[in-house]
Parts: C-alpha cells; structure tokens; sequence
C-alpha cells in the first residue's frame, strides 16, 4: 500500500513518517529529499535558481514515479498538494494521511528552525502567525480532501497502525 503525507511545514511529516515506518516495517521516503537527490542542489537552491513553477513541476514528476512503486510511506512537501493534480492523484494511488496542526502549534514548532526553512526565515512570530494562518487559509481545501485527517496534537504511533488496518 502507498501511504502519503501531508500538512503544512513544521506539522511532523517526516517526524512520523520515519516512526511509522520504523513500526511497520515499510520504507520511508521524503520527496524534497528525492528531488534534491535527482537534482543535485536544495529545493532552496532550485526555487532561487529555476522558480517556484520549475520546482513545482519537478515535484509532480517525482511524485508520479511513486505510483509505479508499492509498499511505501511518503512524507510529501507542505504545498504538494496544492499543484498539478496531485492531491488528487495520491488519492487515486494510494492513502493521503493530513498530519493537521493549529496555527499556534505551527508557530511554537516553526520558531526555532526558522533559519533553516528558508520561506520562513527572518519573521518574528507574529508575522510568522499570520504567514501560516493565510498559507493554511490556502490550501485547506486541498488538505481536506485527504482520507485521514490527524490532529498532531493527538498523535501517537498507533494511529498509524489502525490506519493500516483500515485501508491496507
């Protein structure tokens, strides 16, 4: 079975995924990561270098080549969802797993690894609060189509299992 995750950056994707696939048994994998594989430079690098539009296209591709595989978690990029189809897509494939955070939590999350996410870096966390309350605003009817929706609040290994035995 082909299980996608999804959520706004800072919600835990690869956090649980890497837990999850510990626990089952099944290969993790990160798509930001595969593409910087192919590519050979960061999705910070591409985006500066080629575009958003590029960087988007590059991702459906990617994306695309894991319909062809079995037996996988995928911790997908906050606006995978958002482009080319996709959402729709993974759900065809396989289970999309939206990983929902509040704006608080995702600010809490966010505040000490703002350096390191380039679309976030320098904000204060006010300014942060709104970035992520209009981002979420966005692509909530994207998120929203996912079969599982798990408040990260809530999150514990075992929801990943009765997943699993609901949908495997």
């Amino acid at each position: 079975m082909r299980y996608f995750i999804i959520g706004f950056m800072g919600s835990g994707k690869t956090y649980w995924g890497k837990q999850w696939s510990e626990a089952s048994g099944l290969p993790f994998y990160d798509l930001d990561e595969e593409i910087e594989k192919k590519e050979g430079k960061s999705v910070s690098a591409i985006f500066a270098e080629k575009g958003e539009d590029a960087f988007r296209k590059m991702e459906a591709e990617m994306l695309a080549l894991f319909y062809k595989k079995e037996d996988f978690i995928l911790s997908c990029g906050g606006g995978t969802p958002c482009f080319h189809n996709n959402m729709k897509q993974m759900n065809n494939h396989g289970a999309t797993i939206y990983l929902q955070s509040t704006v608080e939590e995702l600010v809490q999350r966010l505040h000490a690894e703002k350096e390191t996410r380039p679309l976030i870096a320098g904000m204060n966390d006010e300014v942060l609060a709104e970035f992520i309350s209009n981002k979420l605003n966005e692509r909530s009817s994207f998120y929203n189509q996912a079969m599982y929706h798990l408040p990260t609040r809530y999150m514990h290994i075992d929801n990943f299992q009765k997943i699993i035995r609901r949908h495997g």
